[in-house]
């Protein structure tokens, strides 16, 4: 097995292991790494915002956006038959204002089967407030996409997107990576809560809906607030 394989399993496992745990009983160690394993994933959401915004056109699409799912390593591993996933932050956008990140993983099967593999940053920018509504109101797995009736179409930079879809789509997919989304639908499949990150995160128990309304915050969470927020200073 070559590098890039040990690395896409490294982090399908730890996806799996994030998933898979919620439940499990909680020791202090375990529950520090939790903490120390979320905030990592925010810190590298802050690093995919700011690539995001780099791109004018995307930066536009971000100021008209109601949420943002961000996947800040999400791993396709062909040589596991297709197998896919991450654990990713989303926030929701009120009036201007971005809330607190709320954990999901994202995980499922792709349609086809990748030569080798890759990893790479995944976002999906929600343009309604529908597409938004599925992660407060799911308690059990979802797919952001067409099985939830919601339109998804995948970012180009090379497409005014916000002006020229009509209707307006729920979800634009963007990847930082050429190819990621190469010979696979890119609907989010098999989308669910991380309870064990969100309560680590807010120390107790938490709902998703309860950290997009601001009625818990972290103050840890103020620097990704920021990098949404910030509009990027005109080349």
């Amino acid at each position: 097995m070559n590098l890039k394989a040990s690395l896409i399993g490294l982090v399908l496992a730890a996806t799996l292991a994030a998933a898979g745990c919620a439940s499990a009983p909680t020791t202090p160690s375990a529950r520090h790494s939790d903490i120390a394993d979320a905030q990592d994933r925010v810190d590298k959401a802050i690093h995919v915002v700011d690539q995001m915004k780099s791109d004018p056109a995307m930066a536009a699409l971000l100021r008209s956006a109601k949420g943002l799912l961000v996947v800040p390593e999400y791993a396709q591993a062909a040589f596991i038959i297709g197998g896919q996933g991450g654990v990713g932050v989303l926030m929701a956008r009120d009036h201007g204002h971005w809330s607190d990140p709320a954990f999901f993983t994202v995980g499922g099967l792709s349609v086809g089967f990748q030569a080798g593999g890759q990893v790479g940053a995944v976002a999906y920018v929600l343009m309604t407030q529908r597409a938004v509504q599925q992660f407060e109101n799911r308690t059990n797995r979802f797919s952001l996409g067409a099985d939830a009736g919601l339109t998804v179409v995948k970012y180009s930079s090379k497409a005014n997107i916000v002006s020229t879809a009509a209707p307006p789509a729920d979800v634009v997919a963007w990847t930082d990576t050429e190819g990621l989304f190469g010979g696979v639908a890119f609907d989010a499949t098999d989308v669910m809560t991380n309870s064990r990150l969100d309560e680590a995160y807010y120390h107790g128990l938490v709902s998703v809906r309860s950290i997009l309304d601001d009625s818990v915050h972290n103050r840890m969470a103020d620097r990704l607030e920021m990098a949404l927020s910030t509009r990027v200073a005109q080349r």
